[in-house]
């Protein structure tokens, strides 16, 4: 609590003591105080019986945009059609200080049982946070944000004889209002760090996504006991919000099946587009991954007690509850369920629609059918919420596991590290043409240029005014290096004479995440956090904008080895293809996870692109067919893929993931066949790139710890 909402919290109490009263609320005891209210056990002497009434601070009541929207906001909230949001009685102005009276819950809130019963099982936590999700997508369809979604929120409500039942209670109305009239210090901070989405965080418009991050932030504590991103300070929980991958659950929680990190990882993106279309859609797929059925929420059934608000009444319509003792896989009318779509088995639906992807405004948000996803999922990945394992995938193809086509086996062998000086992270590394050299790029915004042979380095060649270099690319002369930069600027660098000869600034918004150099040497591309592809010509100007239709990140380019197509990866999931003739998109090869695509290559041949997934595989792609041919999973318990490379023959293909590992696949079984480990103790630290040599017996692997190791290979067929 900040030092003016303390003295805001103090004045009520000083103000408000027991024994006092408010609207003909007689308060008996103190139960919660916030930063601008306290909350109080108190008696209706109307009605005779028990309410939990929050006292705003004096000073709102006295501005009156704060008082109209609170009313405003305080109607809306207690009219939203769910049994597990707390109901609201009454909500005024009494005396000078705004109010509401709320139902009295017993027995506590997710706080209290996480500390009594620690990590919760699986199913508990599930039991307990499904009805908040439900509560949660209730609220934005009505075009509600709860915005503070944390385990102090969430009630649970247990009585003697009486199954629990679970509440979301304070949609944050005090908040957003005393925002929106001012009343709020100038870069102060509106919610809870350890469950507030990057958005939130940095001032962005925030929806019903940003309820969802939260959710998954407390799904996580539950069933770990601490939150994703706990830090001793504050400051520090908000930057790892913005900066830092989503932990691994499964290392938590060794008894979870891994196919949780890829769920969490996608609640969790830094981008609300690229979360889950609803928050049951994600509590569905988590429970699909614990081994539980889907969740069905409450049905209408009947009228609700008539409510006042500000003098007048509102009488919305409310729910009945599911008990707690109600089977998995029934309704409330105790018929079963298909767990598989979510509807009766009579074909009576049970729940609406849910899209996959969202395409529309908060305003007219839908709920949409989890069985899209699930026919979905089940067609791409063979299960529902499970990937395919490589073997798999290989046994499946012409020469692959299941049959007796020659396979390949490898050996490989570290040889070298090539440490940054001052580096906290690799970024990229790149061999020249030739081989004879290897650049890295790091974080401090350095490109290293090093002796391939000798490890020695040879240069450094840093970017002005840097924001980090996130790619390196050789021409294929290997005359020019260009390195780009997150200060919305592409550098372009004389390998021989060390210095820079051309600096690409913009268009973009800030970040240059990706840059790649044509096979004829005249086209330069790179790849921007503004959504769109730019091609520079030799004079160093823009020759044509590529922009992607799904997203606003494009993280990395590749052009085809005869140059005449040009793929870019994006951050919504897909890979698209473009006529380097024409400048115009010609293909949408969509991943299957809707997770962003961080780095995608091309075959030697052509003929296949390799495509690295956030959602933890690396897909490969029949270019000219247009369909997916493989699927590689990899092993470690971080779900993203950073890099992808093939080698000059093309017979396999690395990818480098966040678990701190890189890995070597055979492309025509689809088997792993090698895995190089990071040179950190640390299996959380990022292996950010993979690259081959010419000749294809060096393989570079940048880690962020600040290494390059170079592995020397040695490949073998066998019969498998």
């Amino acid at each position: 609590m900040t030092d003016d909402s303390s003295r805001h919290a103090d004045g009520l109490l000083r103000m408000l003591a027991p024994g006092s009263r408010v609207a003909g609320y007689l308060l008996e005891s103190q139960i919660g105080a916030g930063g601008m209210a306290v909350v109080f056990r108190a008696r209706d002497e109307r009605l005779s019986r028990m309410v939990a009434l929050k006292v705003l601070a004096p000073g709102l009541a006295a501005d009156d945009a704060f008082r109209q929207r609170f009313i405003r906001e305080s109607r809306a909230a207690a009219a939203v059609d769910d049994p597990h949001i707390i109901p609201v009685y009454e909500a005024g102005e009494s005396g000078g200080v705004l109010f509401i009276a709320m139902r009295l819950v017993v027995g506590g809130d997710l706080r209290s049982v996480m500390l009594r019963e620690g990590p919760l099982p699986a199913d508990r936590a599930a039991a307990l946070l499904s009805p908040v999700a439900s509560a949660l997508d209730a609220a934005h369809s009505a075009g509600l944000v709860h915005r503070d979604v944390k385990p102090a929120n969430v009630l649970v409500d247990a009585r003697p004889g009486r199954p629990e039942h679970v509440y979301l209670s304070d949609f944050g109305l005090s908040k957003r209002a005393a925002a929106a009239a001012g009343l709020t210090g100038s870069g102060q901070f509106m919610g809870t760090a350890e469950y507030a989405a990057p958005e939130q965080i940095n001032g962005r418009p925030v929806d019903g996504q940003a309820d969802q991050y939260a959710l998954a932030c407390v799904a996580f504590e539950a069933l770990t006991g601490a939150a994703p991103y706990a830090r001793p300070e504050p400051m520090a929980v908000l930057w790892a919000h913005l900066s830092e991958p989503p932990p691994s659950l499964a290392m938590r929680r060794p008894d979870l099946p891994r196919p949780v990190d890829r769920i969490m990882a996608r609640a969790l993106a830094k981008e609300p587009h690229q979360r889950y279309e609803s928050c049951l859609e994600f509590i569905d797929e988590l429970r699909a991954a614990l081994g539980l059925a889907p969740y069905v929420a409450a049905t209408s059934s009947g009228p609700r007690t008539q409510m006042k608000v500000a003098g007048q009444d509102v009488t919305p319509q409310t729910t009945a509850a599911v008990p707690a003792d109600t089977p998995v896989g029934a309704d409330i009318t105790g018929r079963p369920t298909d767990p598989r779509r979510g509807r009766h088995s009579s074909g009576e639906s049970a729940q609406p629609d849910r899209s996959r992807r969202r395409r529309i405004g908060l305003a007219a948000l839908a709920v949409v059918v989890l069985a899209a996803v699930g026919a979905v999922a089940a067609a791409t990945h063979g299960s529902f919420g499970h990937h395919p394992s490589a073997a798999s995938q290989g046994a499946a193809q012409p020469g692959g596991a299941g049959s007796q086509a020659a396979g390949l086996t490898a050996t490989v062998r570290r040889i070298g590290a090539l440490t940054d000086p001052g580096s906290t992270g690799v970024n990229a590394a790149a061999f020249s043409p030739s081989g004879k050299m290897l650049a890295t790029a790091d974080q401090n915004g350095s490109t290293y240029l090093w002796d391939a042979a000798s490890h020695g380095r040879l240069a450094a060649l840093t970017d002005p005014s840097s924001n980090g270099v996130h790619s390196v690319a050789f021409s294929p002369n290997g005359r020019n290096l260009a390195t780009a930069d997150h200060n919305d600027s592409t550098y372009v660098w004389s390998v021989a004479g060390r210095d820079l000869t051309a600096t690409l600034g913009g268009p973009g918004i800030g970040q240059v995440d990706a840059a790649a150099y044509s096979p004829h040497g005249k086209t330069l591309a790179t790849a921007d956090m503004d959504g769109s592809t730019y091609l520079w010509g030799p004079g160093g100007s823009v020759i044509a904008t590529l922009p992607d239709p799904g997203a606003s990140t494009v993280y990395g380019v590749a052009f085809s080895p005869g140059g005449q197509t040009l793929a870019t990866a994006d951050i919504d999931g897909s890979t698209y293809l473009w006529s380097t003739a024409t400048d115009s998109r010609i293909a949408t090869l969509a991943g299957p996870s809707n997770l962003g695509v961080y780095g995608v290559a091309f075959s030697p041949s052509g003929q296949i692109i390799a495509a690295a997934d956030q959602d933890g595989n690396t897909y490969l792609w029949d270019v000219a067919k247009r369909h997916r041919i493989r699927t590689l999973t990899d092993p470690g318990s971080n779900p993203t893929v950073s890099s992808v490379a093939f080698s000059p023959d093309g017979k396999i293909v690395a990818t480098a993931d966040l678990n701190g590992g890189a890995y070597l696949w055979d492309v025509a079984t689809g088997h792993r066949i090698a895995t190089l480990s990071g040179p950190s103790p640390d299996s959380n630290v990022e292996m950010s790139s993979v690259a081959f040599s010419p000749n294809g017996k060096i393989i570079a692997a940048a880690n962020q710890d600040g290494v390059t190791s170079l592995w020397r290979l040695t490949v073998a067929a066998s019969r498998t």
